[in-house]
C-alpha cells in the first residue's frame, strides 16, 4: 500500500509569499516523496516567523488535524529550519510530535535529522538548530544596521517621518502613491469660504477631493498631510542651514 504523508511549508516573510518559497518547498517534499514511492495526501503553508510555536500556527494546526483525520503519522519539511529557527521550539515541538503524538518528522534535505535519535544524532540536530537561529538573529541584525543607516541618510536629505526621523519604508502615505494630492490640498486651503469668508475647512476641502477628483480623503488625514507639509518645509529650510554652515 501507498504511504500517504503530508507536507508542511514556512515563510516568515510577506515578500515572499509572491515568490517561489512555497513552490521550491513542495517540489522538494514531492520529489523526496516520489523517490519512497509515496504520496502527499495534504500540503499546508504558514506565513509566520520560524520562532512561534507550532501551535500558534494556524495551518500547522489544520495540518494535525488532518493527519488526524486521515490517519497519516509522517511529516515531512524540505529542511530544519521549516519547522523552526528558534532551538528551544524546534525541541520542544519535536518532543510534542513525535514522543507524545507518535508522527515522525523528515527533513528531505538530511531526512536523518529528525529520525536519528543516538546521542550523535540528537548532537546533530541541536546543532543544526542553532545554526538557524544563528542565521536567523544575524538577518534580523543585518535589516536592522540597513535601517538605520537608511534613516540617517534620509534625514540629511530631508525625507523624514511623522516622528521626526529619517524615512525608511513602512506603510505609504496617500500623498506617496498620489503625488499632486498635497498641491489640491494646498490650492483648497487658499480658497475661501463664501459664506464665511473664511479658509475652507478640512471636512469641505474633503467634499471637494471626493467630489471634484474622486479622491477619498478624510478630513482627519487633510490634517496630517498640512502637517507634514508645514515639517517639510521647515526640513527642507533646516537642510539648507546645515549645507550652508557645512560649507
Amino acid at each position: 500500500m501507498c504511504k500517504n504523508i503530508v507536507g508542511y511549508y514556512r515563510t516568515s516573510s510577506q515578500v515572499n509569499v509572491k515568490g517561489d518559497s512555497r513552490t521550491r518547498q513542495s517540489v522538494s517534499v514531492k520529489n523526496y516523496s516520489k523517490t519512497k514511492g509515496w504520496n502527499v495526501k495534504g500540503e499546508f503553508y504558514d506565513v509566520i516567523s520560524g520562532t512561534t510555536n507550532i501551535m500558534d500556527r494556524t495551518e500547522f494546526v489544520k495540518m494535525l488535524s488532518f493527519c488526524e483525520e486521515h490517519s497519516i503519522d509522517t511529516i515531512l519539511f524540505e529542511g530544519s529550519d521549516r519547522l523552526s529557527r528558534d532551538l528551544l521550539v524546534s525541541e520542544l515541538s519535536y518532543e510534542y510530535l513525535t514522543n507524545k503524538l507518535g508522527y515522525t518528522l523528515i527533513s528531505v534535505k538530511n531526512d536523518k535529522t529528525f529520525t536519528e535519535t543516538t546521542p550523535t544524532g540528537i548532537l546533530v540536530r541541536q546543532i543544526l538548530s542553532t545554526i538557524s537561529s544563528f542565521e536567523k538573529n544575524n538577518l534580523v541584525e543585518k535589516l536592522r544596521v540597513s535601517r538605520d543607516r537608511k534613516s540617517k541618510k534620509n534625514k540629511e536629505l530631508g525625507i523624514i517621518s511623522r516622528t521626526g526621523k529619517g524615512r525608511c519604508g513602512g506603510k505609504k502615505k496617500l500623498t506617496d502613491t498620489n503625488p499632486n494630492l498635497s498641491n489640491l490640498v494646498l490650492s483648497y486651503k487658499k480658497v475661501k469660504d463664501k459664506r464665511t469668508r473664511e479658509p475652507l475647512n478640512n471636512s469641505k476641502i474633503s467634499k471637494l477631493l471626493q467630489e471634484e477628483h474622486n479622491l477619498s480623503v478624510s478630513y482627519n488625514t487633510i490634517t496630517r498631510i498640512l502637517e507634514d507639509i508645514d515639517r517639510d518645509k521647515r526640513e527642507k529650510i533646516n537642510l539648507k542651514r546645515r549645507v550652508s554652515y557645512v560649507g
